[in-house]
């Protein structure tokens, strides 16, 4: 995620930079306050705006590896158009659209362990959020009416939820005790077009969720006792490349118009990441300066410092600032 990267690296960078200055200052404040008055205020600032500036770069080098991770996704994408013609065309062999679907639903594009783009192929950002992967458990009908009360437990890693499903309740009301429970696992839960249930999870929860859910019930919809793997069937959306079929001519004309669909989707996002970048670009220019001038400021008062008696210098301009409550741009136009 774009922005969440830099929202991280934006603490973990003021804190080292930050908090071993901080300290001895604070020491220092409390055992002397003579010698706390004369700790230059704008160096502080300055060091924000150093983490700032970094955070930006930062951001920028994230967007440089989410553009080459599209131009990398837009290229796989182009093979498949050709290759699709081809075999429309000539009745080539389709196990090469195979191979490079296989190649495209195995791409990973991240910085420092952030993904950027997920599996349909959408560039993340705070404002869209990774795609969730859907699923519907096999051979198991949660929502069916039963002449008793059944306790249902499910577990998932390390965590575990349980939903009590009343006798004889209808369809909607056991789907609401079971959203509540599934919710305690940060799975969702919802009404597909043919009214099952339809689960959905994060990436990093499918991981485990894929191989199955640990279930038991009491007998009415669950088997009792011990918790069995209760397998998972994905639901694909058509813009996850592993939704797309090459095993026919229909196929292959379907997948080709959703592959195309998904390069316009792709060239869009790159043309979202250029804007983006230019934008940051100017906010860093324009951040360097300040940054700049605030360290002109210090350069210039350590110069007039050397040139007369350094600490009555230093303490009665401290005590000026502090007395008058200055701005650092007050006095560096005075300075001037």
């Amino acid at each position: 995620m774009l922005n969440g990267i830099s929202d991280s690296l934006h603490v973990q960078q003021r804190s080292p930079s930050i908090a071993p200055t901080a300290a001895p200052q604070a020491a220092a404040q409390s055992s002397n306050p003579a010698q706390a008055a004369s700790i230059p205020g704008h160096r502080l600032e300055s060091y924000n705006k150093w983490a700032k500036v970094t955070q930006g770069q930062h951001k920028v080098s994230a967007q440089q590896v989410a553009e080459q991770g599209l131009k990398q996704v837009k290229s796989l994408l182009s093979q498949l158009q050709q290759q699709g013609q081809q075999v429309l065309t000539s009745g080539a062999n389709s196990n090469k659209l195979e191979q490079i679907q296989q190649r495209l639903c195995q791409i990973e594009i991240s910085y420092l362990g952030q993904p950027l783009i997920d599996h349909q192929l959408n560039l993340i950002s705070n404002q869209r959020p990774a795609a969730k992967h859907s699923f519907t458990l096999k051979s198991v009908e949660l929502t069916t009416a039963k002449p008793r009360d059944e306790l249902v437990q499910v577990q998932l890693g390390k965590g575990s939820a349980q939903a009590l499903l009343p006798a004889n309740a209808q369809p909607h009301e056991l789907a609401n005790q079971l959203k509540s429970a599934f919710a305690k696992l940060d799975i969702e839960l919802q009404h597909s077009v043919d009214n099952r249930l339809l689960f959905q999870a994060n990436t990093q929860q499918w991981q485990q969720i894929q191989h199955g859910l640990l279930m038991t019930g009491q007998g009415q919809r669950l088997p009792a006792g011990d918790a069995r793997t209760i397998k998972v069937q994905p639901q694909l959306n058509w813009q996850d490349p592993q939704e797309w079929r090459f095993n026919s001519r229909e196929n292959i004309k379907q997948s080709l118009a959703k592959v195309a669909k998904s390069a316009h989707k792709v060239d869009a996002q790159l043309r979202e990441l250029q804007t983006s970048q230019q934008h940051i670009q100017q906010q860093l220019q324009k951040a360097s300066q300040v940054k700049d001038a605030a360290l002109n400021v210090e350069s210039t008062l350590e110069a007039l410092s050397s040139l007369m008696q350094p600490s009555p210098f230093k303490l009665k301009l401290n005590s000026l600032m502090a007395q008058a409550n200055i701005t650092r741009p007050q006095v560096s136009s005075l300075l001037e």
